[in-house]
């Protein structure tokens, strides 16, 4: 592993403040939006069925690093608010899919409205260009820690 020098310290803190920092602004600019009762575990659940559409409760499991039980338990609570929803899989019936309820619907349509509007707002000031050299690099360190974390073997499933 090569050592980072003094500079590339100063300027990867100063880049993690500013990023802390906007994160910050936007969160208070756009709390309305939020929904402080979702925990962090229930908002990692609702992330993964939103990607995939649907999930069974071990794929669940096996994604969070967890037990089935300790989903069952999450997805519980948010299907009691009906954020998720439980079906029996027709083709498995010893398999229960969790897909979005009405209010995981809800929750992502303003995500997507507030993401729409931090574009709209704030990138669009912002050459194009610099949007797209800004992505290419996050993407590239991106590729660099999964492979990292990979090859250590602590890479969690996305």
């Amino acid at each position: 592993m090569k050592k980072a020098s003094p500079d590339l310290i100063r300027v990867v803190k100063d880049m993690n403040e500013a990023d802390y920092a906007i994160n910050i602004m936007l969160v208070q600019a756009y709390e309305s939006l939020f929904n402080s009762d979702i925990t962090a575990k229930q908002t990692i659940l609702l992330e993964f069925v939103h990607k995939h559409g649907q999930l069974t409760v071990s794929e669940l499991a096996e994604r969070m690093k967890v037990t089935s039980s300790a989903v069952s338990q999450i997805i519980s609570k948010l299907e009691r608010a009906k954020y998720v929803r439980r079906e029996i899989n027709p083709l498995n019936r010893r398999e229960i899919l969790v897909r979005l309820d009405e209010m995981g619907i809800e929750h992502f349509a303003k995500e997507e409205q507030m993401e729409l509007s931090i574009i709209e707002r704030f990138y669009s000031q912002l050459d194009y260009e610099e949007v797209v050299t800004m992505k290419n690099i996050v993407l590239k360190l991106k590729a660099i820690v999964e492979k990292e974390l990979n090859e250590a073997g602590t890479l969690r499933d996305k």
